[in-house]
């Protein structure tokens, strides 16, 4: 029953998510097959300057090919922000706000534990991030399919880089849910995690032009989350993997012991 709740509250945010994403891959793809891209793109880069020319030349390039343009789609800046706010809202809604309103309350009166409570609630989210997750797959399959020649070995590339997806998302998911289980209650905890999103995003952009910030970049999120360098075979498929579970066993952990001491008004 809880888990109803959960997918009724989130499915209208979701579906929109998974029909823009797809939508976005299949455009993307088209694009790339139809259009020479590579000249257009090569004439607007030579009257850039030279620093922002290596930055584009190294991210970019690579994805005005098939393969590049399959994995395109996840690292856009919409696309990210769809997953996020899909991985924020559910912890927030549901522990949040909901210690807010006082229905947390009304919920932890019926008999069962807490951490089941918490566990069931990251079992619903990592659902509804998994849809969304399998819909990038499907959407860039079909669209490889559509446009170009599907392979197993790219059919397997896109499953690489949508489980980098999902397993990024659930890692944002969870740090979001320890942060609702830490504080008081209320949107402000949904702000404070997108807030923590968005410097990961913006300091892994700045260090990637800025040499005295690449220091940074082990400790950044996004420098697990590559789903072009994954596609083009220069990823680290296994350590990302690794990084995220870790962090998400860890956060969870984390969520379950706070929750299960706070006091519940």
């Amino acid at each position: 029953m809880y888990f109803r709740m959960v997918w009724k509250m989130n499915r209208g945010f979701a579906f929109f998510s998974i029909l823009s994403l797809a939508a976005f891959q299949i455009l993307i793809l088209y694009l790339i097959t139809t259009f020479d891209t590579q000249a257009m793109f090569s004439s607007i880069l030579g009257q850039m300057p030279a620093n922002i020319k290596m930055f584009l030349s190294n991210g970019f390039l690579n994805t005005l090919t098939v393969e590049g343009g399959a994995a395109f789609g996840y690292n856009h800046p919409i696309v990210i922000a769809l997953v996020v706010v899909n991985a924020i809202n559910v912890p927030v809604k549901h522990v949040s706000r909901e210690l807010e309103s006082g229905t947390m309350e009304l919920l932890l009166s019926h008999p069962f534990k807490r951490q089941s409570l918490i566990i069931t609630l990251w079992i619903s989210g990592f659902i509804i991030l998994g849809l969304i997750a399998l819909a990038g797959f499907l959407s860039s399959v079909y669209g490889i399919y559509l446009f170009h020649t599907l392979t197993w070995k790219l059919t397997y590339r896109v499953f690489q880089i949508s489980v980098n997806m999902l397993l990024f998302s659930a890692c944002v998911m969870t740090l979001t849910l320890l942060i609702c289980t830490m504080s008081r209650g209320g949107g402000v905890t949904g702000n404070i995690s997108a807030a923590i999103v968005f410097v990961f995003y913006l300091v892994f952009i700045v260090s990637q032009l800025w040499d005295k910030l690449k220091f940074m970049q082990p400790y950044n999120l996004f420098n697990y989350y590559e789903p072009s360098k994954i596609m083009l075979k220069q990823g680290h498929f296994m350590v990302d993997n690794l990084v995220f579970s870790s962090l998400t066993v860890v956060f969870l952990l984390g969520s379950v012991w706070f929750f299960g001491r706070r006091d519940v008004p």
